[in-house]
């Protein structure tokens, strides 16, 4: 059975050049036209090749290819074709991509396995337009996404509206939930999004889990004033004090974390917010991320206790508020184990690592067992036009699930 890498790249360019906006950038928005041109581009890829793919009530597509027993639990694969904006043309569709090419090895060689294999398309992974991502998965796996027709996407448009691009209705969302003993497992081929492989020039990356993430709404309140007549000994500003907590966010992150921490601010807004105002008030969120809740826990107790030290020595006070968490989730063992024991008989360097950004896996691995598979990411650049995976990479990343498929396709369901 062959991967063909250049079938593969063309269709990635395919699928890109569908997203082609009039500004030059490419976009594949969940919901968006370019995104229902992708979904269709997609299927007819099946079409070709004799299987009709179906869209589920939560608008993930799922192509079927059946083995030779119907009674086994299907072998899952698969990720999201949805993009940020000005995405690149590598995120998500890989993995799409590397699910239908395996089938299409497959049909070529007149191979049948014994497990049905299930290429998923989920739905809406990246959660730009609404604020939340990764329903499809969600879906999948029964749990409430959060969703309401009453939402309010970036664009003024309800939920309900948006979603009939895909055929869906939200109160029908709960019957695309897959039972247990329906999935043997789920894997996910995705780009690394980080620069370890790349750096490290190893073609793949066994993952080892999947980081937790925890979000908080900071506050730090000073005293507005007017800019001109408040002496720098009398101010209380709150952008200066909010400042030299976050400058300390990296050596928080050295003292009490460990390789792959990761602690951002990304978002501030400052109160009044005016040229000639002392700053009364920074509001701002600070993210940590880690694959230990212990190690997330401990950098927010020396968060907490370092703002306060700032807020007391600047005469000034303080909230930090948990927004969100997501607690961390490691891959499933056996599905591990069988794509590293796949990568070492195909002979490729690699290294076990973990995911710093969320993906459906996430959601996947806590009721299926999943694992999955990095391909590198050229300077680690993802969410980018500028993203970059080789076709070499991609096609070994592909060589290693097929062969991972074929060796899960020989496990009894009852030993996994």
């Amino acid at each position: 059975m062959e991967i063909n890498a250049e079938r593969v790249f063309a269709r990635l360019n395919e699928l890109y050049e569908c997203g082609a906006q009039e500004d030059g950038t490419h976009s594949r928005i969940a919901y968006s036209k370019e995104d229902v041109a992708g979904r269709e581009i997609f299927m007819n890829y099946f079409r070709s090749i004799g299987v009709q793919p179906r869209v589920d009530e939560a608008g993930n597509i799922i192509a079927r290819l059946e083995g030779t027993d119907p009674s086994l639990p299907a072998i899952m694969v698969g990720s999201h074709l949805d993009t940020v904006p000005d995405g690149g043309k590598f995120d998500g569709v890989v993995g799409c991509m590397a699910g239908l090419e395996v089938c299409e090895a497959l049909v070529a060689a007149g191979h049948k396995t014994k497990h049905p294999i299930e290429v998923i398309v989920f739905t809406d992974e990246e959660g730009f337009r609404f604020g939340s991502g990764l329903l499809g998965s969600s879906a999948i796996c029964g749990f409430d996404a959060g969703a309401s027709e009453s939402d309010i996407d970036m664009y003024g448009m309800q939920r309900a509206d948006v979603i009939k691009s895909y055929g869906m209705n939200l109160k029908d969302l709960p019957k695309a939930a897959k039972a247990k003993d329906s999935v043997h497992c789920f894997i996910e081929l995705h780009v690394e999004q980080g620069a370890y492989l790349d750096r490290n020039k190893l073609p793949i990356g066994v993952v080892s889990s999947i980081a937790g993430v925890n979000r908080y709404e900071v506050v730090v309140n000073g005293e507005a004033n007017h800019a001109g007549s408040t002496r720098m000994a009398d101010r209380k500003d709150a952008l200066v004090t909010a400042s030299r907590f976050i400058a300390k966010v990296p050596q928080l992150v050295a003292e009490h974390g460990e390789d792959f921490t990761v602690a951002t601010v990304g978002t501030m807004k400052v109160v009044p917010n005016s040229v000639n105002v002392v700053p009364g008030q920074c509001i701002f969120h600070l993210e940590i991320r880690d694959q230990s809740q212990e190690i997330m826990l401990k950098i927010e107790e020396a968060a907490k206790a370092c703002l306060m030290q700032e807020c007391e020595s600047a005469g000034e006070s303080f909230t930090f508020r948990k927004i969100s968490e997501h607690k961390p989730e490691p891959m499933n063992k056996w599905v591990k184990d069988t794509i590293e024991e796949s990568v070492k008989e195909l002979g490729y360097p690699y290294a076990v690592i973990p995911s710093g950004a969320f993906h459906d896996s996430l959601i996947m691995a806590q009721v299926f067992p999943t694992g999955m598979i990095f391909v590198p990411s050229i300077n680690g650049i993802s969410h980018s036009r500028y993203e970059l995976t080789e076709k070499e990479d991609i096609k070994k990343g592909c060589e290693v699930l097929l062969k991972t498929i074929l060796k899960a396709d020989s496990m009894n369901h009852s030993c996994c």
